[in-house]
């Protein structure tokens, strides 16, 4: 070690003369090290653990570069860690009383709210949130952006009017591009993938259509598949990849979508996308209704025992590639939400519901459900419902996160409507299209 350096973990020098202990000057860390502490953080920890280590000190923000120009490019800046916090109240991202802020919160033991700046939530309605990206749609052109949400780094990718307008034909769908398709398109579930040469590029799992779409960063129009597949309402978009699941009566598959191969060198046409890739099978007798969701960097698939609904099973996606059924016994000091969308959150944020819980909505019961998995006890996960008839917004914290497992509480002035009382298409009419 040069002399004079300060001593890592070690203890404190004493001075020369009275044998005073002086504490390390942790900002005189050589360049060097300060850069390789640095590059530890941001492949270990969070986004925003980066950003605290560059507010230590001028020396150490110097030495660590800005996540400004790279927080779309650089997969590692990716704040994974933090989902959109659905206001309620009718409160939709970008209503006026917000003052162009929204609010994330820390998905891990942390537990912490953050509130940003958004100023793009005044013209912008949200689709999704891969990678804790917001996925936007302008208002008027319908131009679909990729915004980093604490950086306001922006990707411009094709609207969604052309979208439609390539949906219309394919699926004989009324109008050209018509505003009915443009909002029936709107339900997706997006991945986000970044090439070694910082390409940037989305997936979308067309939900109503059973079709997915892919474009780049500057591209003019969507790819849309060829094929078609049922079962992309329940869609995980994981590491730049879509992954779906499909039940049918003997089997459950669960399938992966990837991005074509770049074009080689003198291609004309768009590359085509993959059909789904069978990655994992199992007898649907071993679980119903599932749906799939990340855990500790690990994909598990979740749902019911069987049709009666008494009992709910996790399964490793990783023991089903291999022919292994076997229930997870316990997921730790976390709580699986489970809906049209799951999430996986810290047990921290939720001390009335405890760590190795799921979180479901009943359809026997009406409403939010906690099954534990250790001692196989249901009760009720939170008082009021999750239906117009009775409550027309979340009432309490774990009311606030479920809506997180379905988009439409995001969607500016779309809640959940009565579906034996109102048609789908005109609980969607809220939404801003434009001309």
């Amino acid at each position: 070690m040069a002399a004079g350096a300060p001593r890592l973990g070690g203890p404190s020098r004493r001075s020369g003369g009275g044998g005073k202990e002086v504490p390390p000057d942790w900002a005189s860390l050589q360049v060097e090290m300060t850069h390789l502490i640095a590059e530890r953080v941001l492949a270990t920890g969070d986004f925003l653990d980066y950003v605290r280590f560059r507010a230590v000190c001028s020396h150490w923000r110097a030495a660590a570069a800005s996540p400004r120009g790279r927080g779309l490019v650089d997969p590692r800046l990716h704040p994974r860690r933090w989902m959109l916090f659905p206001e309620g109240f009718r409160e939709y991202p970008g209503h006026p009383a917000h003052g162009g802020h929204a609010r994330f919160f820390d998905l891990s033991a942390a537990g912490a709210i953050v509130r940003a700046p958004i100023p793009e939530l005044e013209n912008h309605c949200v689709l999704d949130s891969p990678d804790g990206l917001l996925l936007l749609q302008r208002d008027g052109d319908t131009a679909v952006r990729l915004l980093h949400p604490f950086t306001g780094d922006l990707a411009e990718l094709p609207s969604i009017r052309s979208l439609a307008k390539q949906l219309s034909p394919l699926d004989n769908l009324p109008g050209n591009g018509s505003d009915l398709v443009c909002v029936l398109v709107r339900k997706v579930c997006a991945a986000v993938n970044v090439t070694a040469t910082g390409v940037v590029s989305v997936m979308l799992a067309l939900e109503r259509f059973g079709r997915v779409a892919f474009a780049s960063a500057g591209d003019d129009e969507w790819t849309i598949s060829s094929w078609k597949v049922r079962g992309l309402y329940r869609t995980l978009g994981y590491q730049g990849k879509l992954y779906t699941v499909k039940q049918e009566p003997e089997l459950t598959h669960i399938s992966l979508i990837t991005l074509p191969l770049p074009p080689h060198e003198g291609q004309v046409s768009l590359p085509e996308l993959p059909p789904p890739k069978t990655v994992a099978t199992c007898s649907s007798e071993h679980i119903f209704l599932p749906s799939l969701v990340e855990l500790d960097s690990e994909i598990m698939l979740v749902g019911y025992n069987n049709s009666s609904c008494s009992c709910i099973l996790v399964l490793k996606l990783a023991d089903l590639v291999v022919g292994r059924i076997v229930p997870v016994a316990s997921i730790g000091d976390h709580v699986i939400f489970a809906g049209a969308r799951s999430l996986c959150v810290s047990s921290s944020w939720l001390p009335s519901i405890g760590s190795n819980s799921v979180i479901f909505f009943h359809a026997g019961y009406g409403h939010l459900m906690q099954y534990h998995l250790v001692t196989g006890a249901w009760s009720t996960a939170s008082d009021g419902y999750l239906m117009p008839s009775t409550q027309t917004r979340p009432c309490g914290l774990i009311h606030h996160i479920f809506t997180c497992c379905d988009r439409q509480f995001w969607n500016k002035g779309f809640l959940f409507y009565n579906a034996s009382r109102v048609p789908e298409w005109q609980g969607m009419q809220t939404w801003r299209i434009g001309a």
